[in-house]
């Protein structure tokens, strides 16, 4: 079984990741991507509780059968890293598609223990509005493959923004994300 993980934060998780997911499923012929929800975004301070993350993103993707959830990464103690996580799936390496933006793939050095990830995994990356290809080649250190589409423009930072200074807009996430996030006063 192919199968694609789209790890992150999801604070708040919107139609970008869901894009992602379903092009790679259709470009690479996945049978199914896993969102995984990290439990404690080392890299990331002042994160939502990871209930609630993991919550809009079961909401997200509650009307796609070939898009599932995983728990594996919810200890809030311990910091999340993605190669461990990668390990604990034990999923043939041949047969694992790693899913991430581009703004994340640049970074990727700063990872604990990147340098082991292609031992896991292979790379889909999505081009972010703001990359390109010559910025990927320069600080991407992998074999990886582009996933096509239009560049992604949307943003959690951004979305996060509009919710706290109260500008969002119904078309800018999905409504039963933009609802559980009202009804729980979050951002």
């Amino acid at each position: 079984m192919n199968i694609g993980v789209l790890g992150g934060t999801f604070d708040p998780p919107h139609d970008a990741h869901l894009s992602i997911a379903k092009r790679s499923i259709n470009q690479f012929t996945l049978d199914k991507v896993i969102f995984i929800p990290s439990g404690n975004p080392w890299q990331k301070k002042d994160a939502t509780s990871y209930r609630h993350r993991y919550e809009m993103t079961k909401i997200l993707i509650r009307d796609f059968n070939d898009l599932e959830i995983s728990d594996i990464e919810n200890s809030v103690e311990k910091p999340s890293y993605t190669y461990e996580t990668l390990k604990k799936l034990n999923h043939p390496k041949e047969k694992l598609y790693f899913i991430l933006g581009s703004d994340a793939a640049i970074n990727i050095k700063t990872w604990k223990n990147y340098e082991l990830l292609p031992n896991l995994t292979n790379f889909l990356i999505a081009l972010r509005s703001e990359d390109n290809i010559d910025v990927l080649e320069n600080n991407f250190p992998f074999n990886y493959e582009i996933i096509s589409g239009d560049k992604l423009d949307l943003s959690s930072t951004t979305l996060r923004n509009k919710l706290k200074e109260k500008n969002i807009k119904v078309s800018d996430l999905p409504s039963g994300v933009l609802t559980y996030i009202q009804e729980n006063n979050l951002y």
